[in-house]
């Protein structure tokens, strides 16, 4: 991607001088006793394009020092560095309803299923019900390294994206390993990979989508445990991810074209 000089966002995680450390100790978790995981969402993952309202600088949902190819924390709005560290723990389906650009945008709902009467145009292969887009959309539940911790995202993959997470899926399910002189399928949370982006361009410009590159084993059973409660969490519904957002450019195509960028 891009040079940029941006950094994770800094988080305002420092104790103010004017309240006292021992008061805020015996305070710890006040307020958020009855909260659960029904009451929580994980945050999504996406890139920043050349039109994203992260840019513009008039726009309610505009990140300051955000640039072309960059991944952001949806909720927060963190702009991670060039390459982040993810672990893969769960993979949902989905069929996210959006009002055309045209027609002012926006989420409608998300589908588990896509919903009886849509209809696939054969040349630009976009899904449309009624007036309004149906987009497939491959959900990955990751864990991001931050610092020497781990915190949950989804990583949300549509149009030329869908490629890449196909691929990934691939490569995860093909793995084999050698386990007291029997051969398994580890889970997916065995393994750690790069994320980060490249341009990908066709005849009506050009656009980021994301790299993947496997870069070995969680290093200890504490990382493992942590991934396999998140994993765990999204086979049985007890996660919930935030709406979706569109940041995609109309430049990209619904369609996948070339290679995904392994």
């Amino acid at each position: 991607m891009a040079d940029n000089k941006e950094v994770v966002k800094k988080q305002n995680t420092d104790l103010s001088s004017e309240i006292s450390a021992d008061l805020i100790i015996k305070s710890a978790g006040l307020g958020l006793e009855n909260v659960t995981n029904d009451d929580i969402t994980i945050p999504r993952l996406a890139i920043i394009q050349s039109g994203s309202p992260q840019r513009k600088k008039k726009d309610e949902k505009y990140i300051e020092g955000a640039d072309e190819g960059m991944i952001f924390n949806t909720v927060t709005n963190t702009l991670y560095p060039d390459t982040l560290e993810i672990i893969p723990c769960g993979f949902r389906k989905t069929y996210v309803e959006w009002v055309p650009r045209e027609k002012g945008g926006g989420l409608v709902a998300v589908h588990d299923m896509k919903p009886d009467g849509t209809k696939t145009d054969p040349k630009t292969k976009k899904s449309m019900l009624g007036e309004n887009q149906i987009v497939d959309t491959a959900e990955h539940f990751v864990l991001v390294k931050k610092d020497k911790s781990y915190e949950p995202a989804v990583l949300t993959m549509t149009s030329s994206n869908l490629s890449v997470s196909r691929k990934w899926l691939t490569l995860l399910k093909m793995k084999k390993i050698n386990v007291k002189g029997q051969a398994k399928e580890p889970p997916s949370f065995l393994y750690r990979f790069n994320l980060s982006t490249v341009q990908a361009e066709n005849d009506l410009g050009s656009w980021f989508k994301y790299k993947i590159e496997e870069i070995g084993q969680v290093p200890n059973e504490s990382i493992f445990s942590q991934a396999k409660t998140l994993a765990e969490s999204v086979s049985t519904g007890k996660v919930k991810a935030s709406e979706p957002i569109d940041t995609e450019t109309s430049n990209e195509e619904s369609k996948d074209t070339g290679n995904p960028p392994f």
